[in-house]
């Protein structure tokens, strides 16, 4: 056996082999590992409920604890990060995964009546996200500008490599051009950033308005693609209430 380095024909063939998973199933998790990466901190866990409960006492995310790990006992239970770290004990209390799940089933179910106005509300808000039209015009402001200012500073060391400058002189225009394109270049990549967020965010309440346009009834099953293209972030509050904030920025208390 010998890997065909071109010695013969090659082919890309799609769809020869049965998908381990949906296409949909794919893109979920590949929105939802970006999003955590986004959010600037490490996780250990690849749970669904990661980076989405929230603690109403410290702001810290859930995260799960295994108890009585060794003994037939053993059971997954969701607590506050930052519980037992210093003097504070924050109020909220553990959550089984049971138990959220059907919290979620009964919010998500309250969303149900009121489907067709929210519905129009999600749409009205993606398309307001879809318009960049003034993102854009900031960023070709920003690109033009970065690209004047880099053709300077090339310009300048082309000019002080065949004529005899003063150098202190030489060195602080091309000090103050690097600093304006720097500046430049920063804001170029925070209207970007600004942009592609618009564009995610609007991706996700379209995924919501495709999941409330398919419910036929009332939801009786928790499935994990619903949770991940529905719920936004939830607030756990003492007594352990949860306030689900949906995408599209609706909010249901349990």
């Amino acid at each position: 056996m010998k890997v065909n380095e071109g010695e013969v024909p090659q082919y890309y063939v799609e769809n020869s082999h049965p998908a381990i998973v949906t296409p949909e199933l794919f893109d979920q998790v590949q929105e939802e590992m970006k999003r955590r990466k986004q959010l600037g901190r490490r996780y250990r866990t690849g749970s669904l409920f990661s980076c989405r409960l929230v603690c109403g006492d410290c702001g810290e995310f859930f995260g799960p604890k295994v108890w009585n790990s060794t003994d037939k006992y053993r059971r997954v239970v969701w607590q506050c990060n930052a519980k037992f770290k210093g003097e504070h004990r924050c109020a909220t209390p553990h959550l089984t995964e049971d138990a959220i799940k059907e919290k979620f089933i009964a919010a998500f179910n309250q969303l149900i009546p009121d489907r067709e106005r929210l519905i129009e509300d999600c749409r009205v808000m993606q398309a307001a996200l879809c318009d960049c039209t003034e993102v854009e015009r900031e960023i070709d402001v920003a690109l033009q500008e970065a690209e004047v200012l880099a053709e300077m500073i090339q310009r300048g060391i082309e000019e002080n490599s065949r004529v005899a400058e003063d150098q202190d002189d030489y060195n602080k225009r091309y000090t103050g051009f690097l600093r304006r394109y720097e500046a430049a270049s920063a804001q170029l990549a925070a209207l970007q950033k600004q942009r592609t967020e618009r564009q995610k965010k609007a991706e996700a309440i379209g995924r919501f308005i495709q999941r409330l346009a398919e419910r036929d009834g009332a939801l009786s099953e928790f499935t994990s693609g619903l949770w991940i293209d529905s719920v936004e972030t939830v607030m756990v509050g003492a007594g352990g209430i949860l306030g689900f904030r949906f995408q599209g920025g609706r909010e249901v208390t349990e």
